[in-house]
C-alpha cells in the first residue's frame, strides 16, 4: 500500500509542479522525508536502520531527484506533463517493489 501511494504522490507531485519554479534537491529531499514518515505510520513500527535502510532510501532519493530534475527538462506541455508524471510513478513504483533485492545485490 505504501508502494502505490508514494507512486501516485509523486506523479501528483511533478505533474502538480508544472510551470513553476523548482528546487530539486530541496523538493527531493521533502518527499524522501515524507513517505519515510508515511512509511511507519503504515507499518505501524520504527524502521531497522542498517545499510540495507539507508542505501535503499539513498537510492529512491536519487531517483525521485532524477525524475524531477528532468521533469524541467522534457515536459513543455500538459500532454508530455501527464505522460511523464504517470511513467515517473510507475517506475517509482517498481523501484520500491524490488528495492531490497538490488540493495542486497549491491551490498553483496
Amino acid at each position: 500500500m505504501v508502494n502505490i501511494f508514494g507512486s501516485l504522490m509523486l506523479a501528483l507531485w511533478l505533474f502538480l509542479g508544472m510551470n513553476r519554479s523548482r528546487q530539486n534537491f530541496f523538493e527531493a529531499s521533502i518527499f524522501i522525508i515524507i513517505m519515510m514518515g508515511v512509511d511507519c505510520i503504515m507499518q505501524h513500527a520504527w524502521p531497522d536502520v542498517n545499510n540495507v535502510w539507508l542505501v535503499g532510501w539513498i537510492m529512491q532519493w536519487i531517483y525521485v531527484f532524477i525524475a524531477m530534475w528532468l521533469f524541467d527538462i522534457v515536459c513543455l506541455s500538459n500532454v508530455s506533463a501527464v505522460i511523464y508524471s504517470i511513467m515517473a510513478g510507475v517506475a517509482y513504483y517498481y523501484l520500491q517493489l524490488n528495492i531490497p533485492a538490488l540493495v542486497e545485490h549491491l551490498l553483496k
